[in-house]
């Protein structure tokens, strides 16, 4: 839903300190100015995230993907993106194409990619076997210079190497700093790979730094396995303690789709395929998070993307998504 909800409890703090400002539920989303003072201690970002599938529906190829992807961010003119499954050809083409619309703020530092080797199987090629020459793996991009770069990768699955990858915006209002993962889907790693994100994120935010998290996660917001990320303010019937009251949201996070009234505390799917979700709608694993303690406002929206983009093939299994995010400063 493109309607920027206000988060009450620390806008309503924030209005309190800040005589006169304007509430941040009062302005559309259209007129918030990005990653700038919005009102005095606040900043606005907008985030862009999609899993592209870059292998399995393009096999490696800078085919029509590269074309619909940045007709979106053309649109949606966010500030930081996150793209996963993109092959290494389709980086560059991405890159390439962000430099030459005059997107970032330095041509020469704005671009992060992390390869997640495969163990035995050589994608984004029709080479078949191993090794994995040239793997798909996750990319980031700031239209603001990052200060550097974290590459971390996460507790092994046996097939690939998962990664998190952010990148610190030391100039920028609230010291932000953009990550994407994608975590993996076996069962028997996933909780271990969602706590690695989860911690350094918890880390960062307590150094101070404004941590906005995209991705594939490959799990949905009412698994308890969120419990430790969703904060106990979320609590619905899709996302909250059980009728016993147990196995409630514990963390310090929200998800910025948690305020959407399609399903309350969960949001909107993400996914096209079969894996059920809540409130009739299919899988939602695709997520923005950011802490609850720097939210003043946020909104998500997730995007279907027609066929005919793709030569009249999908262009992914997934939605686009993106956010707008109005967080608090020192």
């Amino acid at each position: 839903m493109r309607v920027l909800r206000t988060f009450a409890p620390l806008a309503a703090a924030l209005l309190g300190l800040l005589a006169g400002a304007v509430p941040a539920g009062a302005l559309s989303a259209g007129a918030v100015p990005r990653a700038t003072a919005a009102q005095a201690g606040t900043a606005t970002y907008k985030v862009w995230h999609w899993n592209i599938s870059g292998h399995d529906k393009h096999l490696g190829k800078p085919d029509h993907i590269v074309s619909t992807v940045l007709g979106s961010l053309s649109f949606r003119n966010p500030d930081f993106i996150s793209v996963n499954e993109v092959c290494p050809a389709q980086y560059q083409a991405i890159l390439k194409g962000l430099q030459n619309a005059g997107w970032p703020q330095n041509p020469a530092n704005f671009a992060r990619f992390e390869p997640m080797p495969h163990a035995t199987a050589d994608l984004c090629a029709k080479t078949p076997g191993s090794p994995d020459q040239d793997p798909y793996g996750v990319a980031v991009f700031s239209r603001f210079a990052p200060s550097g770069t974290d590459r971390i990768t996460l507790p092994p699955d046996g097939q690939r190497a998962r990664k998190l990858l952010c990148v610190p915006i030391a100039s920028k209002p609230g010291h932000p700093r953009f990550c994407t993962t994608h975590v993996t889907y076996q069962a028997a790693t996933k909780q271990a790979q969602l706590d690695t994100v989860r911690t350094r994120m918890e880390q960062w935010t307590a150094a101070g730094d404004t941590v906005i998290a995209a991705g594939d996660f490959n799990v949905q917001p009412h698994d308890p396995l969120m419990n430790t990320w969703y904060a106990p303010s979320v609590n619905t019937p899709d996302n909250g303690c059980d009728a016993q009251g147990n196995h409630c949201n514990t963390g310090m996070f929200r998800e910025l789709d948690d305020l959407d009234p399609i399903c309350s505390g969960w949001g909107e799917q993400t996914t096209e395929g079969l894996l059920a979700g809540r409130c009739g709608q299919p899988a939602k694993v695709d997520h923005i998070f950011a802490a609850e303690s720097k939210l003043v406002s946020y909104q998500e929206d997730a995007h279907p993307i027609s066929q005919t983009a793709c030569n009249n093939n999908p262009c992914s299994d997934h939605r686009i998504v993106d956010a707008t995010v109005i967080v608090s400063t020192p």
